[in-house]
C-alpha cells in the first residue's frame, strides 16, 4: 500500500514539473537526482495465509496374529503305562431277622397291664398299610379273610394267640359313647348299652345296663370307707343288686368318668380302645356272651 501511494506522489509531482512555463533561455531545467525524494523503501510482510488444518484419515491398526508353535512329544515305545486296579468294595451282608424273632420281638412289646395303669404305647412298626395297619408286604393270615384296621390290626398282627381266642373280625369298627369307673379289684366301662365288669384277675362278666332316669335310685345312701366312692345310676345298680360283683370289685376309687370307645367285634369278643385308659382291651366271650375274660394291650385304635 505504501509503494502504491509513493508512486501516486511521483506521478503528481512529474505532471507538475510539465506544467511550469518554459524556460526564456529555451533550456529545460531537468531534475537532478538529487531533488527527487529519497525512497526509503519498507519491507511489507505479504499478507499472512490462513491454513485450514484437514483431519488425516486415522490409521486402523489391524492386530498381528502370532501363531503358537504346538511341540508334539512322541511318547517312547519302550515305555509301558500299566492301569492300576480300582479296588470293588464287597457289600457286607445283612442279617435278616427270622420270623420266629421278629414275633418274639413284637411279643416284647405287649404288656399285660392291671387296668388302673395307663401304658404308654410303644412306637409303631412302620411302614404300615392305611387299611389293614400291619406291616407292608405281610401276608395275610390264611385263617381270616381280612385283618382288622387300624392299632386293631397292628395288635392282631402281633400276638397270633389272638386268632385262637377271638377268631377273625365279624363286624366294622364303631365308635360310641362310653364310661369308665375303677375300683379297688377290677373296674366297670359303660358302651352305650352293655356294661362290663372287668376283675383284677382277668375275668369279666356282661350285664344289661336296666338303669331308669327317675325311677331307679342314683345312689344306694351308702357310706364308703375314707378315700373311697360308692358307684353310682348304672354302675351302683349293677353293683348292689350283684353280690358277687360288689365282693368282686370293692368300692370304687374313683367316680365314674366319661368319654368314647372305638370297638370292633370279632367271632368270639371285642377289641376296644378306650380313650380314658389309653390301652386295647381284648375281651374274649365264653358261649353264653355273658362271661368271658379280658386283657390289657399297650396300644391305641
Amino acid at each position: 500500500m505504501r509503494i502504491s501511494g509513493i508512486i501516486v506522489i511521483a506521478l503528481v509531482w512529474m505532471l507538475a514539473a510539465c506544467a511550469e512555463p518554459p524556460n526564456p533561455q529555451g533550456v529545460v531545467e531537468l531534475p537532478t537526482l538529487a531533488d527527487l525524494p529519497t525512497l526509503t523503501p519498507t519491507s511489507t510482510l505479504p499478507p499472512s495465509a490462513t491454513f485450514t488444518a484437514t483431519a488425516l484419515p486415522t490409521e486402523t491398526l489391524t492386530p498381528t496374529i502370532t501363531p503358537s508353535v504346538t511341540v508334539s512329544v512322541t511318547p517312547s515305545a519302550t515305555i509301558t503305562d500299566t492301569p492300576s486296579p480300582t479296588p470293588t468294595m464287597t457289600p457286607s451282608p445283612t442279617p435278616r431277622q427270622s420270623a420266629l424273632s421278629l414275633l418274639a420281638d413284637i411279643a416284647d412289646r405287649v404288656t399285660v397291664l392291671p387296668p388302673e395303669l395307663r401304658p404308654v404305647a410303644p412306637p409303631p412298626l412302620s411302614p404300615f398299610d392305611v387299611q389293614s395297619g400291619i406291616p407292608v408286604g405281610t401276608p395275610l393270615p390264611s385263617t381270616c379273610p381280612q385283618l382288622p384296621p387300624g392299632g386293631f390290626g397292628t395288635l392282631f398282627f402281633g400276638t397270633p394267640s389272638l386268632a385262637a381266642q377271638i377268631g377273625c373280625p365279624s363286624g366294622s369298627v364303631t365308635t360310641v359313647n362310653s364310661a369308665l369307673q375303677t375300683f379297688e379289684h377290677g373296674s366297670m366301662i359303660w358302651l352305650s348299652g352293655p356294661i362290663y365288669v372287668l376283675y383284677s384277675d382277668s375275668r369279666a362278666q356282661r350285664f344289661d345296663d336296666t338303669f331308669t332316669e327317675g325311677i331307679d335310685p342314683v345312689s344306694g345312701g351308702e357310706t364308703p370307707p375314707a378315700g373311697l366312692v360308692e358307684p353310682v345310676r348304672g354302675f351302683g345298680k349293677v353293683w348292689r343288686n350283684n353280690p358277687t360283683v360288689r365282693a368282686g370289685l370293692g368300692w370304687g376309687t374313683a367316680p365314674e368318668a366319661g368319654g368314647s370307645a372305638t370297638m370292633q367285634r370279632f367271632e368270639r369278643g371285642w377289641m376296644i380302645d378306650l380313650t380314658q385308659r389309653g390301652d386295647i382291651i381284648v375281651l374274649t366271650e365264653n358261649p353264653d356272651g355273658l362271661t368271658g375274660t379280658w386283657q390289657s394291650y399297650a396300644g391305641s385304635f
